[in-house]
């Protein structure tokens, strides 16, 4: 039996987005899975997307390639998908807390 990796402790997260989007939670999951289903997929090992309501977001990943996460973010079209959606949102890099 694999492990659930969501138990506290297993997983291991290093991103972590919170926002809105006008287009609703639907539009960026299904633009979250076909980026996983791409290049993206190479470089995010995990991620966990949550619907907070009124269009409010949040997203925690483990990035493997931070250079690559900066690429992807700061392109012509991801930028343009972001401004055509209405997403607004900020990014942050987490570490664990430890004793």
């Amino acid at each position: 039996m694999v492990p659930d990796k969501t138990q506290l402790g297993v997983s291991t997260m290093n991103i972590f987005f919170h926002g809105t989007i006008a287009a609703g939670f639907n539009a960026i999951k299904g633009k979250l899975e076909k980026d996983m289903a791409g290049p993206m997929g190479q470089w995010i090992t995990e991620y966990r997307l949550a619907d907070l309501g009124n269009n409010e977001v949040m997203c925690a990943m483990n990035c493997t390639d931070m250079e690559a996460l900066g690429a992807f973010m700061s392109d012509p079209a991801e930028m343009q998908w972001d401004k055509d959606n209405g997403a607004v949102y900020k990014a942050y890099m987490m570490s664990e807390m430890t004793e």
